[in-house]
């Protein structure tokens, strides 16, 4: 499938959030948000107007399924600007973690402005992601408290994927089973509360919150298998080189497959490899080729569907206009066909 992207609707509720964040951080003069303005892809790194912002897709995955159910836009901005907020937060200290230096096809923030100030670019932004709710509408009050928890307790599960994420990295041998729990977390409790927040200022039925909540999760697991077959079997003349995640050494889930179902001797092949300071193209090509040989694409490719599937089945049931049951199902078939 071709050209694929996601619902032309996402291009206005992106639009939406980039103004009402700006709108925002107007007040905030402290040389400190330049970092923050930077990494939002406002401006460039001497501070002249830029445009590199990310897609937006949490938030507006939100704002999407608040829309589905009747809702305001000006109700859900604070909320949909404090999720943007707290992915960005997670992504930049995650940065660090990993010793990314590229973002976006830009330098990094802890790359430009240094480690410690990374840091506390960081914890800043998880802080006005915090302070964002406090935005909504006073008709939402007696709702602020139940959205604070849910946040607070998605962002304790997101730190905990990334703990076990780093914690995976001395561990050669880790259970499948492990680290779908551990993308669970990391990548897909965000787009999961995403779901949830887009239902919690509307009425509905308790099916279609459990339906939305499902469906976020699936979304998530899909976002970040996809992610990790692309840094696997990626397409060079779009920006990802095939074997990207052999030469990082990242544990993904080709890899973790490939080393369980892998015999004896290659798996010590794959562990002397994997043991190596670098990885050269010649071991690059050994890991692909055993992966051609155990099948890892097929595997990677079979569990993608039978999520994707799942998840055309859940956005039949639910209760809302066949025109957003399509905007999902775009959604759906964009993280399973995504190119990038």
């Amino acid at each position: 499938m071709n050209n694929l992207s996601l619902p032309k609707i996402f291009d206005q509720y992106q639009d939406d959030i980039i103004s009402y964040t700006k709108s925002f951080y107007k007040e905030l003069n402290d040389d400190l948000y330049t970092t923050h303005k930077y990494f939002l892809g406002w401006i460039d790194e001497s501070g002249l107007e830029s445009n590199s912002s990310g897609k937006s897709f949490r938030p507006s995955l939100m704002m999407l399924i608040n829309e589905s159910l009747g809702g305001q836009k000006n109700n859900i901005l604070p909320l949909a600007m404090s999720i943007e907020l707290f992915h960005n937060f997670s992504l930049i200290h995650d940065d660090i973690e990993d010793r990314d230096e590229i973002r976006r096809n830009r330098k990094t923030v802890w790359k430009i402005w240094g480690e410690p100030k990374g840091i506390i670019s960081g914890n800043s932004m998880h802080s006005l992601a915090s302070e964002a709710i406090n935005l909504l509408p006073e008709s939402l009050n007696e709702k602020k408290v139940f959205l604070r928890k849910l946040i607070n307790r998605t962002c304790l599960s997101v730190i905990e994927g990334q703990y076990l994420d780093i914690s995976f990295e001395d561990t050669f041998e880790i259970r499948v089973e492990n680290y779908l729990e551990m993308i669970s977390k990391k990548t897909g409790a965000l787009i999961e509360t995403s779901a949830i927040l887009g239902c919690s200022l509307e009425k509905t039925s308790i099916e279609n919150i459990s339906l939305f909540t499902k469906l976020g999760k699936l979304f998530g697991q899909i976002f970040q298998i996809k992610d990790d077959y692309l840094g696997i079997w990626g397409d060079q003349t779009l920006g990802k080189p095939i074997g990207s995640d052999i030469i990082k050494k990242k544990k993904s889930l080709p890899i973790l497959h490939l080393i369980q179902s892998s015999k004896e001797r290659d798996k010590k092949t794959i562990n002397n490899i994997f043991s190596q300071k670098i990885i050269d193209e010649k071991s690059k090509k050994i890991i692909l080729d055993l992966m051609q040989m155990y099948d890892v694409n097929s595997y990677c490719q079979e569990i993608l569907e039978s999520k994707f599937i799942i998840c055309k089945e859940i956005i039949d049931k639910l209760d809302i206009s066949g025109v957003y049951k399509k905007d999902l199902h775009n959604i759906n078939t964009f993280l399973m066909y995504r190119k990038l």
